[in-house]
């Protein structure tokens, strides 16, 4: 790869917005320091031909490894392509280096909730609103890779926000079979649909486990959105999926109570609707709860760990 190499800390407001603008052609490293205690590693490779911009993040939950793999793999993504390819492989190092589940371990929030964030809030908030400020809003289509977090066991599946024809288009051209439809408030893609992006989230593995079939699907289908916006001249295998696929919703099962969580079924599942996807016990072993599920569809992810605690989402259930 060529370009320079930067290691910068503490970036001043407005920097990043003109290294996407600005970039030579090659392959430009930084480290940069959005917000006191985080150091955010991204790269920008600009191509010599003007074409779209896009971003692929990925560490937004510092424990979601196959996403966090499949973006260090696409870092070698050859400077031949037209326009820009923005890549954040580790989002949220903090909660990388503490492997930490869902929350940052600096003010104890979800990054994936909080957005579009807040320039005077926690450190969380105002991260969030560094890659909206800086980032999100100078782009032109935006992929947020994750996967099941340590105590997750999850099914492939990409998400879009409801209502965007373009975004729902990428999250088929990608390729997975399943793709859902979600109001989306908080995360990632709801910043990015606010300003105009086409963004999706795509989720592969999971449980902290290196799953190489799983990296492997989302770098190939980073690469088919890569190709169907022209960023990337070489071809792959197109989406298996695209002409088959139904879009769904999902809706979340929360736990009320906390305890010991014993699934009674498993991610890729069918359940029915008031069928019980696992109960909650004490520490004496008495079954305290049953979990239900409200509808009838697929488990898309649920909780894999013994350890559940009251408010978490111990499954996601995916229906038409």
């Amino acid at each position: 790869m060529s370009g320079a190499v930067h290691e910068v800390v503490g970036m001043r407001p407005g920097t990043m917005r003109r290294l996407i603008d600005r970039a030579e052609p090659g392959v430009t490293r930084f480290t940069a320091g959005p917000i006191e205690d985080h150091q955010l590693p991204l790269v920008v490779i600009r191509g010599v031909q003007d074409g779209p911009r896009v971003c692929v993040s990925a560490g937004v939950h510092g424990s979601e490894y196959c996403a966090i793999e499949a973006a260090q793999r696409l870092l070698a993504i050859s400077s031949e392509i037209r326009g820009t390819l923005v890549v954040l492989p580790v989002v949220n190092t903090p909660a990388f280096r503490q492997r930490s589940v869902y929350t940052s371990p600096l003010d104890g929030k979800n990054l994936n909730r909080v957005f579009p964030g807040d320039p005077a809030g926690t450190q969380t908030e105002r991260l969030a609103y560094w890659l909206v400020d800086e980032v999100l809003t100078h782009v032109d289509a935006y992929i947020d890779l994750h996967c099941g977090d340590l105590n997750e066991a999850l099914e492939p599946f990409t998400l879009f926000r409801e209502g965007n024809d373009k975004a729902e288009h990428l999250a088929r051209v990608f390729g997975f079979s399943d793709v859902i439809a979600s109001p989306a408030t908080g995360m990632t893609i709801s910043a990015a649909a606010d300003a105009g992006v086409h963004a999706i989230i795509a989720e592969a593995g999971g449980g902290g486990r290196f799953e190489p079939q799983a990296i492997d699907s989302l770098v190939d289908g980073v690469h088919r959105v890569l190709l169907e916006l022209e960023v990337i001249p070489h071809k792959v295998p197109p989406s298996p999926h695209y002409n088959a696929i139904s879009v769904s919703r999902c809706v979340s099962v929360v736990a009320e109570i906390c305890g010991l969580w014993s699934p009674t079924c498993s991610a890729g599942s069918f359940v029915e609707a008031h069928s019980e996807l696992g109960s909650i016990r004490n520490f004496f072993g008495d079954k305290i709860a049953s979990v239900t599920a409200p509808v009838t569809g697929k488990v898309m992810f649920n909780i894999s760990s013994l350890a559940v605690n009251r408010g978490e989402t111990v499954a996601g259930i995916c229906f038409c």
